[in-house]
């Protein structure tokens, strides 16, 4: 899983976000942005937005997820450049809220967020953590364990992460996140898969158009919700709790042991 991956989509939502939150302007570059031009001439602007609304539709789902639950403390997974918690910790001073991505991601995005403090004139929060972990690796915990607490109620998160993975690294992923969960006793993960749904040739071939720009192919997964509940009773992952009616996506929570 290449960083190049990442940063290419990471940019293609920054500007999809930014007409709700002109922030994300500062994590376009001049490169991302011409392949966004390119991409609109070609397919209409309308159009690309509409295939990457789905990004909009998770993190409402995500954002309501948080709301409803309130935990103390969050750990974001694949964050890419989300202001998400950025944003949360600006208005909450008692959360804690860890973002983590690979470390080139995380550098470039620490930068960002400090330009944009001097910029817009505001106080980079303390409660808000940038932590480069790679999550196919055992390393989550030892990461995150001199900033989380173990008593307090956890919340651990992915957006849109898995379409990056194979199935090895899907499987790897899961084992990694239920190791990390082990250590703290009130804790959740919650994450969403894709789910093919058919949507007509043309939507099928635009999407196809953007998973070559973005090098993402995650759609393609699982053709069910029953083959997802397949796959982890064949990998022997259990603590799964499936919701599968969420504006048609599949979202699932997972538990410690």
């Amino acid at each position: 899983m290449g960083n190049a991956k990442i940063n290419i989509t990471a940019e293609f939502v920054s500007i999809i976000r930014s007409n709700n939150d002109p922030k994300n302007l500062y994590f376009i570059s001049p490169k991302a942005q011409k392949i966004y031009n390119f991409s609109k001439r070609l397919i209409s602007e309308n159009k690309l937005r509409e295939i990457f609304s789905w990004r909009l539709k998770l993190s409402k789902i995500i954002d309501q997820k948080i709301l409803e639950d309130s935990p103390e403390q969050i750990v974001e997974f694949g964050c890419g450049y989300s202001l998400r918690g950025f944003n949360l910790c600006l208005g909450n001073k008692n959360m804690v809220y860890i973002d983590s991505d690979l470390e080139d991601l995380i550098s470039k995005k620490k930068k960002i967020l400090e330009i944009i403090c001097e910029k817009e004139n505001i106080e980079f929060p303390k409660n808000y953590h940038l932590v480069g972990i790679d999550v196919l690796k055992g390393e989550i915990f030892e990461k995150t364990k001199g900033i989380i607490l173990s008593e307090k109620k956890t919340l651990a998160l992915a957006e849109g992460l898995t379409s990056y993975f194979n199935d090895a690294e899907f499987e790897t992923f899961l084992k990694n996140v239920k190791s990390f969960l082990n250590h703290l006793p009130n804790s959740e993960f919650y994450c969403n898969e894709s789910i093919s749904q058919p949507k007509g040739i043309v939507y099928s071939a635009l999407r196809f158009f953007v998973s070559l720009i973005t090098k993402t192919k995650g759609h393609k997964k699982f053709k069910t919700v029953s083959e997802f509940e397949g796959y982890l009773r064949n990998k022997n992952i259990t603590g799964i709790k499936i919701d599968a009616s969420k504006q048609g996506f599949l979202f699932y929570s997972l538990a410690k042991d």
